[in-house]
């Protein structure tokens, strides 16, 4: 307990260091923790950084982060296609490298691959657009304590209360009660949120509230799922008495793609 509080204030002040200034700092940290994050999966997977898909692929991860930069600079045109057309060459010459390795290299590696880029890159991408913005720093600290009270309350609720499971298969500790209990702390952290700053209405801030602790307890049910079928507890061991990157931020990088996917704070 000593080593994993130790370990939540340095990296949290880190964390929020960056999340307060910004800009290029917060895209690069945004950067650092996408690469981080997609080697504790190609990890899982047992590949290799020697293996030229690999280090494509990681290429590929940094994409998402040139279409947000130039966005946020407003220097040029959205890049759309292409960096559809970077990732499909990627791609290709990915499946090309199954044939060259006779297979030592397969086809399920490059769907891992890509699916890992795509999960990760685009994941951390969508967390630094939504700072980017021009009340990014509120946005971003509102998503991020639904989040934290919808695992609170997850937790605290379920501990107390929880009878029925949610899915065992996947997280045996998880109840129907918890996952409930999260979202009605999320809703009322909205409420709360909306009396003191009034900014998007109650109406509006109460569904914020619903999506977010949904798709956060999903997020997590995900990372539960591949971990479990990978056969590790934890992603990493970067964060002592935390586990890894992903462990800390799987959650928010499936909320925070679902947020800029339906444009909820465009």
């Amino acid at each position: 307990m000593k080593t994993r509080i130790i370990t939540g204030i340095w990296a949290g002040a880190i964390f929020l260091t960056l999340l307060y200034l910004g800009g290029i700092p917060f895209l690069a940290f945004m950067g650092v923790l996408t690469l981080i994050g997609y080697h504790e999966l190609i990890r899982m997977r047992r590949l290799k950084w020697t293996s030229v898909p690999v280090i494509l692929f990681a290429l590929a991860t940094l994409l998402p982060f040139a279409a947000v930069y130039q966005e946020w600079s407003g220097s040029t045109p959205e890049l759309g296609l292409p960096l559809l057309s970077w990732a499909m060459l990627i791609v290709l010459i990915s499946l090309f490298f199954t044939v060259f390795s006779k297979n030592v290299f397969t086809f399920d590696d490059v769907s891992v691959l890509l699916l890992t880029t795509v999960y990760v890159g685009v994941g951390f991408a969508s967390f630094a657009h939504i700072r980017l913005l021009e009340n990014g720093l509120s946005l971003s600290l509102l998503v991020i304590l639904l989040i934290w009270f919808t695992d609170s309350g997850a937790y605290f609720v379920g501990k107390s209360l929880g009878k029925t499971k949610l899915w065992p298969a996947i997280s045996p500790n998880k109840t129907v009660e918890g996952a409930v209990g999260g979202i009605v702390l999320a809703v009322l952290l909205g409420i709360v949120f909306e009396l003191i700053s009034p900014t998007f209405g109650f109406g509006p801030v109460i569904l914020l509230a619903v999506i977010v602790a949904v798709v956060g307890q999903l997020g997590d049910l995900v990372q539960s799922a591949y971990k479990r079928h990978y056969g590790v507890k934890d992603s990493g061991a970067l964060l002592p008495g935390h586990g890894g990157i992903l462990d800390r931020f799987d959650s928010m990088m499936i909320v925070f793609t679902v947020i800029v996917v339906l444009g909820l704070f465009e």
